[in-house]
């Protein structure tokens, strides 16, 4: 073979041999990152000691070629299985050349200046800007998306799986473009009067940049995020910066009270002071999701930079109610995590001590019952694994997190705080307790066993811990044309922007091929933007789903046609009476009389609270969806009388959520006899496990709220 052939064939073994790695064998941002690396330092070291028989473009455009060889087996194959992305395509196109004329540029300047030790000097120049860049960046930024001119950038936590080429990527590749022409051509400015104009151009264009990083999305300080957001409330611990647009004055008192609730009562569970924590908490709060993701970085991973000296929290308003309690617990634990990172060396400690304090994410199953509902049981060895970087993050997340919060919580309600404290300092749980990793492991299998679960619990733990890893997925940062265009949906819905929404789901529903699901979210959402006629234009008596036909029905009586109305309805009850179901039989029923039909519409599509009265009349569905609507209004009058008369009906499972929602509010509210009335009412009835644990958050939250001083009813 001769050495033609053979510099080909280099290339693409080593690009075959990448498809063998989970992720990095992927022809996307991870690859992508892996070339740009990997020519930055081949291209500067080439030009170090380039030969005179090619030019310096060529050699350069050389190195790049080569790379590009290697990326060919990773973009065969995902042509072939069905995983090409454009976005991949597009952080291939962005990250290695750019990185290789840079790289390039460094060594021939060394070159060309005539360094000694210029192999060193190239090598130590790339190894600053693409490593310690990075950690200047990341000890005082908390943005968890990077962009470096030797290795491009990373887009944000591999969790959000979408991850996709952004304007501020092609705005920073055109700096490091800019770097390569300058450090190219300053060698010949003394003597080329193009090469002048060239750097000086470049210079100026590098100025501006600089300037421009933090609006372009380069970097993310927090004194430019706190503008952006533009609100700010001060608190005993925390310092709350929430964008104004987007919370209400009685949200952010009530999360202001939240924050210092859960503070509160994490102290408690590990024996901290909140009088230790040196500086206020900054607590970031986003319009939504998408904000968050572009300027932080990360989309629906709420987060905590535990790294930086500064205690921060970052999260969506949409995640609030589920991942406060979660993320202060990162917060609070960096009080005794290890000195460069302020948190455990073992990730599963770090996420399962914030579980087993929050109590888990399911709101019907505590965390032991998700465990001992899928067994066996993980040994000695599977637990280990199962807590280290690799072994979690490879790993299924929610089985992870589950198994990490139910061990950590058997450690916390059977030892003393400061154990769980010295082995997340140390990440070594075996050396911080009395017993040996082997008794304690055998103690929690134990104790799973004494843990009653129903088929609920199983259900529910066969349905998370089913979810596969990223490593697992076939095509992880593939996004089908239908997700992008619900994710435009949701994103729309989230910013307030209802004409721009029901466009965004025109589209997902052509890309649903007309779904079901997504047929009844389209008409839904028609009617509740007073739309009628939308509706009215596609409904088919053809349609073989109730909520379709429920939906129909509402379109023609919100226009008076009671005739076709009843029709739909009719055909409902015909496909309920093939599959009967509690609650579609409420929906149905809700339609079955004139008037009860008329306060669910004028309840739903017209957002009329109803009176008294007419609240009382009202089916039990209606009332809790009037509740809803009281609160989310904040029409707190309709809602305290609603609670009243609430409290003479018999509690259903069902709508626990809203009775805890409802109690919340009372509390906030300072309406302390009714809070109670609805606390005790749930105390006297047989509640699952995780519900019992629940309403006790909810009574400690009532407790808190009397006995702080200084609190007034909003």
């Amino acid at each position: 073979m001769d050495i033609k052939r053979l510099r080909l064939m280099l290339p693409l073994l080593a690009g075959a041999g990448l498809l063998f790695i989970p992720l990095a064998g992927d022809f996307h941002i991870e690859s992508a990152i892996l070339a740009s690396l990997a020519g930055c330092f081949w291209a500067g070291l080439r030009a170090c000691g380039h030969s005179r028989q090619k030019s310096d473009f060529y050699s350069a455009l050389t190195v790049a070629g080569y790379l590009y060889v290697g990326g060919l087996p990773l973009a065969v194959n995902a042509l072939a299985g069905g995983c090409f992305s454009v976005h991949g395509l597009a952080f291939w196109l962005i990250y290695p050349l750019p990185s290789v004329f840079f790289g390039y540029a460094v060594g021939r300047l060394a070159r060309k200046w005539g360094l000694w030790y210029r192999r060193t000097a190239t090598t130590v120049i790339l190894l600053i800007i693409g490593v310690g860049v990075l950690l200047v960046e990341f000890f005082n930024y908390p943005q968890l998306y990077f962009f470096n001119h030797v290795w491009g950038g990373w887009a944000g936590p591999i969790y959000d799986e979408a991850i996709t080429v952004s304007g501020a990527a092609f705005f920073f590749r055109s700096m490091t473009g800019l770097w390569a022409l300058l450090l190219w051509h300053i060698p010949s400015a003394g003597s080329d009067r193009l090469a002048v104009w060239i750097v000086g151009i470049s210079a100026v264009g590098l100025g501006v940049g600089y300037t421009q990083l933090a609006e372009t999305g380069i970097i993310s300080p927090p004194s430019y995020i706190q503008a952006v957001l533009g609100g700010s409330l001060e608190t005993e611990h925390f310092q709350l910066y929430y964008d104004r647009e987007y919370y209400s004055d009685y949200e952010i008192r009530m999360l202001a009270r939240e924050h210092e609730f859960y503070l509160e009562r994490i102290s408690d569970k590990l024996k901290l002071n909140p009088a230790d924590f040196s500086h206020k908490i900054e607590s970031y709060l986003y319009a939504h999701p998408w904000q968050k993701k572009r300027l932080v970085g990360a989309k629906f991973t709420s987060f905590v930079p535990v790294w930086l000296a500064r205690d921060q929290l970052h999260i969506a308003k949409q995640q609030i109610t589920g991942s406060l309690k979660h993320e202060l617990v990162h917060v609070a634990a960096k009080q005794f995590g290890n000195a460069l990172l302020n948190a455990s060396w073992s990730i599963g400690l770090v996420e399962g001590l914030a579980v087993a304090v929050d109590g888990g994410s399911s709101p019907t199953t505590t965390v032991d019952q998700m465990v001992a509902a899928e067994k066996p049981y993980p040994g000695p060895e599977a637990l280990r694994q199962a807590l280290s970087p690799w072994g979690f993050y490879s790993g299924r997340s929610g089985v992870n997190y589950m198994t990490g919060g139910s061990f950590v919580q058997y450690l916390l309600d059977r030892y003393p705080a400061e154990h769980i404290k010295e082995a997340y300092r140390t990440g070594d749980v075996g050396d911080a307790y009395p017993q040996d990793w082997q008794l304690l492991v055998g103690g929690w299998h134990r104790h799973l066993d004494s843990v009653a679960v129903d088929s609920t619990d199983r259900r529910n733990a066969r349905q998370l811990f089913s979810i596969p890893s990223l490593l697992e997925q076939r095509c992880p940062h593939v996004v089908s044309a239908f997700a992008s265009a619900w994710d435009n949906y949701r994103y729309y819905r989230a910013a307030g922007d209802t004409a721009e929404a029901l466009v965004a789901l025109d589209r997902a529903l052509v890309e649903s091929d007309s779904l079901p699901s997504i047929q009844a979210e389209w008409s839904y959402r028609h009617l509740e933007a007073g739309e009628p006629g939308a509706v009215r234009r596609v409904a088919s008596l053809k349609d073989t789903t109730l909520d379709l036909q429920l939906l129909y029905a509402d379109a023609f009586a919100l226009i008076g046609n009671r005739e076709q109305a009843r029709a739909h309805v009719e055909q409902a009850r015909t496909i309920y009476a093939s599959g009967p179901d509690t609650l579609r039989k409420e929906a149905l029923d809700t339609r079955t009389g004139n008037r009860q039909w008329q306060i669910y519409r004028r309840l739903t599509y017209g957002r009329e609270l109803p009176d008294s009265a007419t609240f009382d009349k009202a089916l039990y569905r209606t009332k809790i969806r009037a509740v809803r609507a009281s609160v989310e209004q904040e029409e707190w009058a309709s809602m305290m009388g609603y609670a009243e008369q609430l409290l003479e009906h018999p509690l259903r499972d069902d709508f626990f959520d809203d009775y805890l929602a409802l109690i919340h509010h009372l509390c906030f509210q300072r309406e302390d006899e009714a809070a109670l009335e609805w606390i005790r009412k749930l105390s006297r009835t047989g509640l699952r496990d995780r519900h019992r644990q629940r309403l006790n958050r909810e009574i400690d939250w009532h407790y808190f709220l009397k006995n702080r001083e200084n609190f007034e009813k909003p």
